[in-house]
């Protein structure tokens, strides 16, 4: 018997590699699909041809395609009364989605088969807002996936915080991982919705270059494949209960879904996966998250008079790149403030520069580095210093304090002093020094001196074009010229300094202007409270965006906040607050508490800055 099985096996090769090639046929395409589907509903829209092809869809505008083609194939012969005869099946399938209720035209698709173009037949499909019966068409359509235990519940995404009770300005690492059962041979994934979050400060820590890592997990039995698909670090800048939003993940996942078993042994034979039997599936699958809550503390009490209000470890260096200068020469003095924390919230230190100095706004340079391990950097104030006066001058210690968690204490850091040498320059500017320079009048004790008679004289004629008189002449419009345009560009330079000094300042005079609204709060002075808002929101706006405060008006802050491309949503919001707080002085009965005043104001600040920062 075992050699009769393998002459027919053998047989059977023979046969399908031998004689598939012939007895062609005239080539047809045909489109199937669903005639009755749902609005949101998947579908699959496949295209029969029995020689290989290329299928080109027609526009499908009333439908999204989600993902194909995916292709397979067929061969089948047969021998009736010593005729044999040899059929090809190939098939590529597209998934669907309809957008809306109604009755569509799917258009003839184009095949290119050996050169030449096919076309298909066309579908009418109707699409109903009913799902009940698209779920039946589901379960029709795909019953291989039921058979395979997948549901959407075998999906999910878990978000993993290092610390829910976290103080003020204290990080705190968010990571997202994406949880894809064994089945699943391949996925497509991308962010649909960030997560989002108010009251914090956030970095972005995935590179969206970098292919994720992978591990395995079992779950109550299940293996899942886990994918670190995203990861925060967020920084609360109020205490309280603070929450994130959850991440939401479009994804497309492929499956592989085993054909319906028969009796033949033959197609269990062939059916099995180690010969690439069954077929591929693709899945569209919308996951979320879990959202997140914190509750933030505030730092301990008896923090140092310099404390910055950070939390983590740093440190501070001071350098000058001269020492040894003369007078209206320049030297640089750089603070750098380096460590794993909230970098971009440390401001410039308070230097008691001395008088004789003419001293620039500090220039800020950042060097953050984003990990997984967090957020770590350095962040550098570059001072331009230009002595005036000749004299041996100090530049004082500079105290820099935050709060370490490891050690549950305030650390403050001392830098050493610095001493400038500075020698009288060869030139000294007419504006900070006036020297008399008036001499008196000497006369010659002779007036009459011998006659030379030995000498013998030639007549030469004046050339004036040779002499300095005339070169002095000449070059001095240049010379003007060139003095203008240097106190044009000095005054030109001015003007921007002012306007990013005003820039830099506005979050911090915000801030200290929220503190004393905050404190107003204490003593239930709520007009006062409202006023000291007000006078916060238009100062920023102002100082943020240039604006003399006489221009100042709804218009022109929401015109400034939309060059900067900001969203609409944080423009509205910033109107809503002004109209509630001017709504508020002057109409005391509401349900709007000042509490939620001051959280809505201070939420703005720190969104348009977080918002500005990621423009630039």
């Amino acid at each position: 018997m075992r050699w009769i099985l393998t002459i027919k096996k053998a047989l059977f090769t023979f046969l399908l590699f031998t004689f598939t090639a012939g007895y062609a046929q005239n080539v047809q395409v045909r489109a199937s699909a669903p005639s009755n589907v749902a609005v949101g509903q998947q579908f699959n829209l496949t295209y029969s041809c029995s020689e290989k092809a290329t299928i080109n869809l027609p526009y499908l505008a009333d439908f999204d395609i989600l993902g194909g083609p995916q292709t397979s194939s067929s061969s089948s012969i047969q021998i009736i009364n010593g005729q044999m005869t040899s059929t090809s099946n190939y098939s590529y399938t597209y998934v669907l989605r309809a957008k809306k209720e109604g009755t569509f035209e799917i258009p003839s698709a184009v095949a290119v088969v050996d050169g030449k173009n096919v076309h298909s037949n066309k579908l009418q499909i109707r699409v109903s807002a009913d799902n009940t019966q698209s779920s039946g068409q589901a379960n029709k359509q795909n019953p291989s996936s039921q058979s395979q235990g997948i549901n959407e519940k075998d999906f999910f995404i878990k978000a993993f915080v290092s610390n829910t009770n976290p103080y003020v300005e204290e990080e705190v690492i968010v990571r997202y991982k994406l949880y894809l059962p064994a089945q699943v041979q391949r996925y497509q994934a991308s962010i649909r919705k960030n997560p989002t979050s108010s009251g914090f400060w956030t970095y972005e820590l995935t590179d969206r270059n970098v292919e994720p890592p992978q591990t395995t997990e079992t779950i109550n039995g299940t293996q899942y494949t886990v994918i670190d698909i995203y990861s925060l670090a967020v920084f609360p800048q109020k205490s309280g209960k603070l929450t994130i939003t959850p991440l939401e993940i479009q994804t497309v996942v492929q499956i592989v879904v085993q054909a319906q078993r028969s009796n033949d042994p033959w197609d269990a034979f062939f059916n099995n996966p180690f010969f690439g039997g069954g077929r591929l599936q693709n899945r569209e699958l919308t996951i979320l998250s879990n959202a997140i809550t914190l509750t933030a503390k505030e730092l301990p009490k008896n923090a140092p008079a310099n404390n910055s209000g950070l939390v983590g470890n740093f440190k501070v260096s001071t350098k000058l790149s001269r020492s040894e200068l003369t007078t209206n020469d320049a030297t640089n003095f750089t603070v750098s403030i380096s460590g794993k924390g909230n970098i971009q919230h440390i401001e410039a230190p308070e230097i008691q520069f001395s008088s004789d100095f003419d001293v620039q706004e500090p220039i800020i340079n950042d060097d953050i580095h984003k990990s997984p391990q967090g957020i770590s950097g350095t962040r550098t104030f570059e001072y331009i210093i230009v002595p005036r006066n000749p004299g041996n001058f100090t530049i004082p210690a500079i105290s820099f304090s935050y709060f370490d968690k490891a050690k549950n204490q305030y650390i403050t850091l001392k830098t050493a002093e610095n001493h400038l040498k500075i020698k009288k320059g060869t030139t000294q500017s007419s504006q900070y020094s006036s020297v008399d320079n008036k001499k008196n009048v000497q006369i010659i004790g002779k007036d009459i001196r011998f006659i030379k008679t030995n000498l013998s004289l030639q007549k030469q004629a004046p050339v004036f074009i040779l002499s300095p008189y005339y070169w002095t002449v000449f070059a001095l419009p240049l010379i003007l010229f060139i003095v203008f345009l240097l106190i044009l560009k000095k005054q030109i330079k001015k003007r921007s300094d002012s306007v990013a000094i005003k820039d830099k300042k506005a979050s911090k005079t915000a801030r200290k202007r929220l503190q004393a609204a905050e404190k107003l709060l204490t003593t239930n002075n709520e007009e006062e409270f409202y006023m000291e808002i007000s006078k916060a929101l238009w100062g920023y706006i102002s100082d943020k965006f240039n604006i003399p405060l006489a221009q100042l008006s709804l218009d022109t802050a929401k015109e400034k906040l939309e060059e900067r491309k900001l969203s609409a949503t944080y423009i509205n919001d910033f109107l809503e607050v002004l109209n509630l707080c001017e709504y508020v002085r002057f109409a005391p009965n509401n349900d709007l508490t000042p509490q939620k005043m001051y959280e809505k104001t201070f939420d703005f600040i720190t969104t348009i800055e977080r918002e500005l920062k990621k423009g630039k």
